[in-house]
This record gives structure tokens, C-alpha cells and sequence, in this order.
């Protein structure tokens, strides 16, 4: 997942087309979500902060792990709060990263905005299975 604090000027995160972003500034970070399933390692799943800046001395480093509070969730498919429909919204940002789990059911939300480059766990959902 990108580290989505590009912004275009002074409207809302994300770009109106794909084009336009490319036209945007280079991510410095990225979140990538990082499991242990079928490994034989028994550790929570992590969300990796990578540092993407080639002008970077960490360039293409993992420079933070946020282990989860849980054994085998499998995080899958991260996205943001805020989608780039909203890039119109100056009153929009992304600042919460929510990652969602295959085996648990469990949505953690993320903290990204406060601090960019060692994100926070925000809350954890356990979803209800449902009935048999």
C-alpha cells in the first residue's frame, strides 16, 4: 500500500485519474502487510514500513514493524479511510490505514497520520461469524 500523503495542491488526498498521479511526487513510504501464515512461525502478522526515498541512506529498508495484537489473522488487501474519489475534498486526508484479516475476521485500523514513519495500531474489530 502507497504511502498516500501525496496531495495535489490544495485539495484532498489521491489524484482525479491515474495520469494526474503520475504527474504527482514520488512516495517517500510505503505499508505492506507482512503475515506468517504456513511459515512455522508463530507471531503475529506485521504491517512494514518501507522507506521508498532513493535519496534515502534507509532507502529500500524496512525502518518500522507494527506487530499486531493477534496470532493468525492474515492481513490482506490494506486500503485507506479516504479514497482518491475525494481528492476534490481538502477537508479529507489519509490518515488511518485499515487492514483487514482473512482467517480471524479482524479489521485493525491503523494509525498513519500521526506519525507517517512508525505508524500506531488505532482499534481492532473482531467481526461476528455468521450464524450456522
Amino acid at each position: 500500500m502507497w504511502g498516500g500523503t501525496a496531495k495535489c495542491g490544495n485539495c484532498g488526498p489521491g489524484y482525479s485519474t491515474p495520469l494526474e498521479a503520475m504527474k504527482g511526487p514520488r512516495e517517500e513510504i510505503v505499508y505492506l502487510p507482512c503475515i506468517y501464515r504456513n511459515t512455522g512461525t508463530e507471531a503475529p502478522d506485521y504491517l512494514a514500513t518501507v522507506d521508498v526515498d532513493p535519496k534515502s541512506p534507509q532507502y529500500c529498508q524496512v525502518i518500522h514493524r507494527l506487530p499486531m495484537p493477534n496470532l493468525k489473522d492474515e492481513l490482506h488487501h490494506s486500503g485507506w479511510n479516504t479514497c482518491s474519489s475525494c481528492f476534490s475534498d481538502s477537508t479529507k486526508s489519509r490518515t488511518k490505514l485499515v487492514l483487514p484479516s482473512l482467517i480471524s475476521s479482524r479489521i485493525y485500523v491503523v494509525d498513519v497520520g500521526s506519525e507517517p514513519r512508525a505508524p500506531k495500531l488505532h482499534k481492532a474489530c473482531l467481526l461476528p461469524l455468521p450464524a450456522q
